[in-house]
This record gives structure tokens, C-alpha cells and sequence, in this order.
């Protein structure tokens, strides 16, 4: 018996030509380099969209903070211009700590501070001496006895919005959300922790809001050093 004519036709009709099978994988190969150069400009604009979203909550913990005390919370001064202006340190502040509290465990010179946040630490205190070498303060605004905490102004932060930045004493600072990438070409903020990345903070000599405070943060956003800060869009 012989075969209907269009079967060879159909089986033909089924499949791809070698020319369309070229043309489909080099539709492939065009995307995928497309996506492949878009891929770095999306990381990018997450890690500044994440970085913004934070600083909008740090933002708003400080105004929060100042609408409590009457002031912004003191930052850490390491001494004067000739003309008077303060110097300040705007990498290692005691942010953090105004923000989330502390208790004050008995007064005097037996007195210590334990940061609320940190409360579970198996040696979170802090003397007087350690903040006036690391701070040059020897106590903070936003401190109560411990049978009066409730009177604290307490802001919550996720576990990797802080980090510690010493041993000896325990010292952390609020850190963006976009670690300090290595071999960058850039010096890390502090150099003992390369990954971290603190934000920065001025509230005795702001050079962008006069009056009121700089909060900033420096990220390496393919190999360039972006600023995103309370006085940019």
C-alpha cells in the first residue's frame, strides 16, 4: 500500500529549518546580553532604593527624637576650629544609642549605662570613661534609671542596621543597608571593620541643613562613590 502523498510534506511542515533554528538562538543570545548589561544597573537601583527607604526611617526617629527633647541628637564633637567651629566626627557617633535608649545602672562612680537594644549582651555596659575615649561625652541624653525605662524614647532597628564597631568597649553604630564592598578603591569608613558602613552624622556644624542636622551615606554603586543624604532628592 502506498503512502498518501503529503505525509514527507507534513513531517516537513512539522519541524524547523536549520536557518530558522539560527534565527531563534540569536533572538536568545541578543536578550540575554541585554539582560546581562541591565543586570548591574538594577543592582544598583535596589541597593540606592534600600538605602533611601533607611535613611527615611533614621530621618524620621530623629524628628521623633527632637519633637521629644527639644534637640537633635548630639553627635560626636572631637574639637574646635580656630574660629570656634566644631569639628565633628560623622563616622563614629553615639546615634544609635540616643535613638534606642539606655539605662542607667546606679549613679556616681560606680554608675554604668546599658543600652536597651543591647540589653541581652553578656557584657553590654558602658562606663563614663569608655564613652568620654570613644565619644568624648561621658553620658547621653536619652538615658533613664532602670525602674524608669518606660520613660525612654526607644526606636527599634533590625539586627544588620547595627553593628559593633570595637571589642573594647563595645561600641556600635548605625550602618546602611549596602555593605562597603572590598577592593573597591575606596578606604573603608573604618578601616578595622572594611564591610561596615555607617551612616554618617552632624548635628553641631551641618554643612547642608544649617539649623538642623547632615544624615548621609556613602555606597560604591558601579565603582563610583554615591552620597545619598536628608538634602537629596
Amino acid at each position: 500500500m502506498k503512502a498518501p502523498k503529503n505525509t514527507v510534506k507534513r513531517s516537513a511542515e512539522a519541524g524547523f529549518t536549520l536557518i530558522e533554528l539560527l534565527v531563534v538562538i540569536s533572538v536568545i543570545a541578543v536578550l540575554a546580553g541585554l539582560l546581562v548589561g541591565l543586570a548591574p544597573q538594577a543592582t544598583a537601583r535596589i541597593r540606592e532604593s534600600r538605602t533611601r527607604a533607611e535613611l527615611q526611617k533614621v530621618i524620621t526617629g530623629i524628628e521623633a527624637y527632637k519633637a521629644r527633647f527639644g534637640v537633635y541628637p548630639p553627635d560626636h564633637v572631637t574639637g574646635a576650629a580656630a574660629d570656634g567651629t566644631p569639628v565633628v566626627d560623622s563616622i563614629i557617633h553615639p546615634l544609635f544609642y540616643e535613638l534606642t535608649g539606655v539605662m542607667v545602672v546606679r549613679q556616681g562612680k560606680e554608675g554604668y549605662f546599658v543600652p536597651v537594644a543591647d540589653s541581652d549582651a553578656v557584657d553590654a555596659r558602658l562606663l563614663p570613661t569608655q564613652l568620654e575615649a570613644v565619644f568624648r561625652r561621658d553620658g547621653f541624653v536619652n538615658a533613664q534609671p532602670t525602674n524608669a525605662i518606660r520613660r525612654l524614647f526607644r526606636m527599634d532597628f533590625k539586627a544588620s542596621q547595627h553593628a559593633q564597631i570595637s571589642d573594647n568597649p563595645d561600641i556600635e553604630v548605625l550602618v546602611a543597608p549596602v555593605p562597603w564592598p572590598p577592593n573597591s578603591g575606596f578606604t573603608p569608613p573604618i578601616p578595622s571593620r572594611p564591610r561596615l558602613n555607617p551612616w554618617r552624622y552632624n548635628s553641631s556644624n551641618p554643612i547642608h541643613n544649617p539649623g538642623s542636622y547632615d544624615i548621609w551615606a556613602e555606597i560604591i554603586v558601579r565603582g563610583r562613590k554615591e552620597i545619598i543624604g536628608n538634602w537629596k532628592n
